[in-house]
């Protein structure tokens, strides 16, 4: 309505001066309350909120101008050319050119800021020689008066110049701006006013006076311009944020612009139009403007042609890295210094379950677990705050089926790299490696068997529970538990069932035991519990029987009632004692218990540390005895009862130590059998007599003479024995026809099969077999047809209850008519008085040995009996009545 009503001339020209300066300013004011209000949005990125601050400062300016321009008409009735309004008018343009500045631009590197300098330069010079060919130098054809006008001349298009550049800086770089649309309004207004601001000057410099005039319509365009921009800033500010924008990291390259060609052709056609019309010579000027325009195109397009060369080497490489990144096992996450994620690559849509979009500007603390919330921030604080990579750390990720993914992160800070911005997380997924250390941490502390705790854990428990024992003055107790015969149900039964059997007895020990109370499984059929708390003598004890009752109940293997009993020791802890002090302490008690019987429970005692050293020491003196030949043997004579001649000597073993004294074999003999030497023993005892045997036939060639040997069952168990007592014969040179071993009843009941096609292959040697202390034992006849033995030994005890009546003969008597049947010989053993040989001579016993014919006799006695082979006595007889009762 302004620009027809000035258009149609109405009015004085005053009237029209005051009207065409109030006119705007409501437009002025209208643009600067949108700007401010916009630039007060906090969803605005903060360069674009600096940016609308400026421009709105500039409409104020623009006010301020307009009001003095208002003034001079009202109150001096003066419309100069120069007024104190064109600082403020300057101003409006210095910051509308700050403005443009402050929006936020990509990143370019230093090729891509030269490329964007010789763009801004060609069409800058281009505006340039428009400028000065329609603006400055009509002007200077007015020959305006006073400095001021001449200063205003060129002011005017300088500024117009720099806010050119300004825009043009905004259009050759591009923003970082969501609202596209505002800032297109905004750049298109500020080039129209710079037209007119440019027409506006030259309009009054030529007329001498500030008038209304047509370019006031194109500044009505240039605001309506900056008014809807305004509006675009101020009522969508969403699309405004930049957040969007600032994902891309990567550098962005000066686009191909035809502003620079645009330019260029203006000027030529510039060129082309003054030189066909008649007016002034700005040719040369203008020449001149093209030449360095054309001079920077060619510069331009050299550069491109180089980079171009230089991009395609460089999108090879890109594509390469973008190719590992997209198809990458591994985790990449780029987090912004708040904690929003900017970038994801696609292997998250396999470790989090998520695709990379769903990410995008969320908190990397959201993603995780709640648990681990505050160690994710916390370590993105580490990590923001450190130059390199960082140490590694585990995050747990909440998957969207509710499942938890176990992540490794490093953390790298490229805060500061133009290209990146942000923390990069290089991670992978390490559930499974995580779920395969806690199995193997638990097949390391737990028995895989039962799944009690092992050996390993159980000390470290012991250890724990004796540190809070000493601090709370309680003390702890420890169940060292052993079963009776395990071996028997594996030999037996089978290993199979034998691991039933370790199962159950873990479940029956659970059952039995307080919910604190650790139990563990130490090895084989041995376990062990820890009792902790301030418990009693009668607690103690009630626990123990509690294991015990729990244990006692047959269990069911193979489908039959197994019956079981446990050897059981217990200790408690003392203020100097260690867990393996402790475990050890019961271990021993429990092997106290097995000695006294088995099946039995035994408190440790100090002593029993004392036995068990000595016992270790024993063992130890054994082994080394064997290895330096430190044993004897001693010879006992066996006579004939019906001729009193020396038939044969039983080798006995004797131990004379400087530590522990003469040792008879009953003292180290059970020790051997335990510990395995009773092999070595064995042998050494039957070469060294056989080899005596030799000795001893070479010096009376003609006197019969057999040896004795006894023989233990873990010998006989051993596969290789026909074998090494093959070669043990052999080597000595002895006949083996006059070797006899003497075996115990109770070796010939344990694996029977075994046992007798052993003895078969001896008797093969040739070797005599004897049953060492014959009814003591398990005693069986049918054992007597099966086994090939051929000499029964009548055990002491027998003989001891001989001369005493027919009552006390009885057994005796039953022996030897039974090895009669059997055509078996019989030797008495222990004879240690004259009616004892009487009756057995009545008896018909074969041989006998002992105390009342010879003692047991070193080698060298044994050579001077030699030369008696007779008794020195007549063998005694018994009297006509006893002999009758007999």
């Amino acid at each position: 309505l302004y620009v027809v009503w000035e258009r149609a001339g109405w009015g004085s020209e005053g009237i029209r001066n005051i009207i065409g300066n109030l006119a705007f300013v409501p437009l002025n004011g209208l643009v600067a309350t949108l700007f401010l209000l916009a630039a007060r949005n906090p969803d605005l990125d903060r360069g674009v909120r600096r940016a609308l601050t400026l421009f709105g400062g500039g409409c104020i300016l623009v006010l301020i101008g307009n009001a003095i321009s208002t003034w001079y008409l009202l109150a001096l009735d003066r419309n100069p050319s120069v007024t104190w309004a064109d600082p403020f008018f300057l101003a409006d343009s210095v910051l509308t050119f700050a403005a443009l500045l402050s929006f936020p631009t990509a990143q370019r590197s230093r090729m891509e800021r030269l490329k964007f300098g010789l763009d801004a330069a060609i069409v800058l010079i281009g505006g340039t020689v428009a400028i000065w060919y329609f603006t400055v130098l009509p002007s200077e054809g007015a020959r305006p008066e006073g400095l001021q006008s001449y200063v205003l001349v060129f002011a005017y298009p300088l500024a117009s110049l720099m806010v050119f550049f300004g825009a043009t800086t905004v259009l050759l770089r591009g923003t970082l701006v969501g609202n596209r649309r505002a800032l297109g309004w905004l750049v298109a207004a500020v080039l129209v006013s710079i037209v007119a601001d440019q027409t506006y000057d030259l309009l009054t410099i030529e007329l001498g006076t500030r008038a209304a005039a047509w370019t006031d319509a194109v500044y009505c365009i240039a605001y309506l311009g900056l008014v809807r921009s305004g509006e675009h800033w101020l009522f969508l500010p969403v699309s405004a944020s930049p957040a969007a924008a600032r994902t891309d990291f990567w550098i962005r390259t000066q686009p191909l612009t035809p502003l620079p060609i645009a330019a260029v052709a203006a000027t030529y056609c510039l060129l082309l139009a003054a030189t066909v019309t008649p007016w002034r010579d700005p040719v040369s000027q203008i020449a001149i403007g093209a030449v360095l325009m054309t001079l920077l195109v060619v510069i331009r397009q050299v550069i491109a042609v180089q980079q171009n060369v230089r991009l395609l080497t460089e999108a090879a490489a890109e594509s390469r890295f973008r190719s590992l990144v997209q198809n990458s096992s591994d985790l990449i996450i780029v987090v912004h210094a708040s904690g929003a994620v900017r970038f994801a690559s696609p292997s998250v849509a396999r470790v989090l379950g998520r695709q990379p979009g769903e990410l995008m500007g969320r908190q990397l603390r959201e993603l995780v677990d709640p648990e681990d919330r505050d160690a994710a921030a916390q370590f993105l604080v580490t990590a923001a705050q450190l130059t390199g990579v960082s140490a590694p750390t585990e995050l747990r990720f909440r998957l969207p089926d509710g499942r938890i993914a176990q992540t490794e992160l490093l953390a790298t800070n490229l805060l500061e790299d133009p290209t990146v911005r942000g923390v990069v997380l290089n991670g992978r997924d390490v559930s499974e490696r995580r779920q395969l250390e806690q199995q193997l941490k638990h097949q390391a502390f737990h028995d895989p068997l039962t799944g009690l705790a092992n050996r390993a854990l159980f000390l470290d428990r012991v250890g724990h529970a004796l540190a809070l024992g000493k601090r709370q003055h309680q003390p702890v107790s420890v169940l060292y538990l052993d079963l009776d015969e395990f071996k028997k149900v594996n030999d037996s039964m089978g290993h199979a069932e034998g691991d039933r059997l370790l199962v159950a007895t873990a479940e029956r020990l659970h059952a039995g035991s307080r919910i604190g109370d650790t139990i563990a499984r130490l090895g084989g059929d041995e376990f062990a519990m820890l009792i902790e708390g301030a418990l009693g003598d009668e607690a103690l004890r009630a626990a123990v029987e509690r294991i015990q009752a729990a244990l006692s109940r047959p269990f069911l293997l193979g489908g039959t009632e197994v019956p079981m009993s446990v050897s059981i020791g217990v200790a408690t802890s003392a203020p100097s004692d260690s867990g393996e002090d402790l475990v050890r302490n019961a271990d021993m008690a429990m092997y106290s218990a097995k000695r006294r019987g088995k099946g039995r429970t035994e408190m440790f005692r100090a002593q029993m540390y004392a036995e068990v050293k000595r016992r270790i020491d024993l063992e130890a003196a054994l082994r080394h005895a064997l290895s330096h030949d430190e044993l004897e043997l001693v010879y006992q004579p066996i006579y004939s009862l019906r001729s009193g001649g020396l038939e044969g000597l039983e080798a006995l073993v004797r131990w004379d130590h400087r530590r522990f004294g003469a040792m008879l074999p009953q003292h180290f003999i059970p020790l051997a059998e335990e510990t395995g030497l009773i092999v070595q023993l064995g042998n050494w005892v039957l070469r060294r007599a056989c080899r005596q045997l030799t000795e001893w036939r070479e010096l009376r060639p003609g006197l019969p003479l057999r040896i004795a040997v006894n023989i233990s069952g873990r010998q006989l168990h051993e596969e290789d024995i026909v074998t090494q007592t093959r070669d043990i014969i052999a080597e000595s040179g002895v006949d083996p026809t006059q070797v006899t071993l003497e075996i115990t009843e109770s070796v010939l009941m344990q694996r029977q099969g075994s046992v007798l096609e052993r003895l078969r292959a001896l008797k093969d040697l040739g070797i005599q077999l004897a049953i060492d202390d014959f009814g003591t034992g398990y005693s069986s006849l049918s054992y007597l047809q099966r086994f090939p033995i051929d000499q029964i030994k009548i055990a002491s005890p027998f003989v001891e209850e001989l001369g005493g009546g027919s009552e006390c003969a009885a057994l005796a008597r039953a022996i030897i008519g039974l090895a009669e049947t059997l055509k078996l010989s019989t030797v008495a053993e222990g004879v240690e008085r004259p009616d004892q040989c009487a009756a057995l001579i009545s008896l018909g016993c074969d041989l006998g040995q002992g105390y009342f014919f010879s003692p047991p006799l070193p080698t060298d006695e044994v050579v001077r009996r030699l030369d008696q082979p007779q008794l020195f006595c007549p063998l005694p007889r018994l009297p006509a009545t006893l002999s009758a009762a007999v």
